[in-house]
Order: C-alpha cells, then structure tokens, then sequence
C-alpha cells in the first residue's frame, strides 16, 4: 500500500507538475486529467471487478482519495460520478443503466452534476418540491434546480425528485433520476 501511494504521489507530481496549487474551481475541472486516471483503472480502484473496476481493497481506494486530496488534484470531472453515480448504481441500478453507464465513468469520459439544491429547500432533501411523473415509458420532471456546480460542462444530472407526494414521511418518496444535460 506504501508503494501505491508513492505511486499515486509520482503519477501526480508528473501530470500536475511541481508547482501546482490548484484549487480555483476552474482548475479543478480538467476532463482530460480524468481520462487520464481512467486509463489508469484508478478511477475504479474498489469497483467490484465484475463492473469493470479493479477490485481492490478499500483502504487503496482511501489512499488513492487521500493523495488526491493532499496534491490538490483536478477530480471534480469525475469525482461525483465515480463515488455517489457509479456505487449507486452497481448497488441498485439496473442492467442497462449498469452497461451503459459504468464502463463511461470508468474511463472519464462522461461528467454528472448534482441537481439536488432548490430555491426553496436549499439542501434539504425531505423539502424537496420538483416532482416526476410518470407518463407511459416516461416521467415528466417539473421544479427548479439552483447552484448546480459544472451544469454547463457535464453530460448528466443526478437529480434528486419527489416521485411520491403522499409519502408517510417526506423523507421518503424520493427518486433520483439520471437526466440528460442537452
């Protein structure tokens, strides 16, 4: 574990250069760097093999985070995707989502944001007031989403939506949705 994590340092101390600060929100989405961890497999270090990550140990997974976060490296192209999007949905997801999906995050090739915050419920999950409903093969999505980091850039939304007005507690009756950015 010792020599990933030297590796990791290496591999950072090469791609990022000696002086780098980083930092700044606009240094901190590079896709290009993503693709470059992806290549690696790093991007999938504790993915069960079965989905296409490494299989490795947790603890490389948190050293690999670690290094990340000590060298102050560009993730936020991936960083959503690859430790809420990719296990949500190794744990629940279906099998087309899994096929499509995963093998993208894996390599860093698709971004997601994080379509959770509303102008009336901030962050508050349980206040949320978008809705979806179903109609036919579809849902109709109909609310507000604000302070939705790297919206422009990503490829995805992981949005958070009320599917059951009715629920007993407003916790519940949450879905999330994977949305098309275009």
């Amino acid at each position: 574990q010792e020599a990933f994590r030297q590796e990791v340092r290496d591999f950072l101390l090469k791609e990022l250069g000696p002086n780098w600060r980083g930092g700044k929100t606009h240094e901190m989405f590079n896709p290009e760097f993503s693709r470059k961890l992806g290549k690696k497999g790093w991007i999938g270090i504790g993915w069960p093999k079965e989905y296409g990550g490494l299989g490795r140990p947790h603890m490389d997974q948190l050293i690999f985070g670690e290094e990340m976060l000590y060298g102050r490296a560009p993730a936020a192209a991936h960083i959503l995707a690859q430790n809420m999007v990719g296990p949500t949905l190794i744990n629940v997801g279906s099998e087309e989502h899994k096929k499509r999906f995963l093998p993208m995050i894996l390599s860093g090739e698709v971004t997601f944001c994080l379509a959770y915050t509303e102008p009336q419920a901030g962050s508050d999950l349980a206040s949320l007031q978008t809705n979806a409903v179903a109609d036919g093969d579809y849902f109709i999505i109909n609310g507000q989403k604000t302070f939705i980091s790297f919206a422009g850039e990503a490829h995805y939304g992981w949005i958070g939506v009320r599917t059951d007005p009715n629920a007993p507690k407003k916790h519940r009756g949450i879905s999330i949705f994977i949305i098309d950015m275009k």
